[in-house]
């Protein structure tokens, strides 16, 4: 039984730490990244939960599939595919708030290419450093 709450335990520790991290992302992602806006400023922690809890549910889904279809000869692209069909989603959940607004396909490129970048570094960091050491 204590094995079960530890595994709970580290989801949730798990899905925190994605929580700041994707929030941090949409942040700076309004900052610097032209036609990117968030029109309320509480909305940054519900996007960074929203897109942490989307990563965390169907990225092991949609990720092997993808690369299974593509005989895993995009293995390196598959990631940021993953990311954008995800930001689509949270900006299709959101459309009706209009918390989230994203200008063009550059922008929603340049945001899907920092997402890929926090999702690689939190899947070293969470997933990959802690199973090797």
């Amino acid at each position: 039984m204590l094995c079960v709450m530890s595994g709970a335990t580290g989801i949730l520790i798990k899905l925190a730490v994605r929580l700041v991290v994707f929030s941090g992302v949409f942040f700076a992602a309004t900052r610097y990244i032209e036609g990117i806006t968030v029109t309320k400023k509480w909305a940054f922690p519900l996007l960074g939960a929203l897109f942490a809890v989307l990563t965390t549910l169907f990225y092991w889904l949609l990720a092997p599939l993808l690369d299974l279809a593509t005989f895993n000869a995009l293995s390196l692209g598959m990631p940021l595919v993953v990311n954008l069909v995800l930001l689509a989603a949270t900006m299709r959940l959101l459309k009706t708030k209009g918390w989230l607004q994203v200008d063009g396909f550059f922008s929603s490129m340049w945001l899907a290419l920092a997402l890929t970048a926090a999702h690689g570094a939190l899947w070293i960091s969470l997933d990959y450093l802690p199973a090797k050491l």
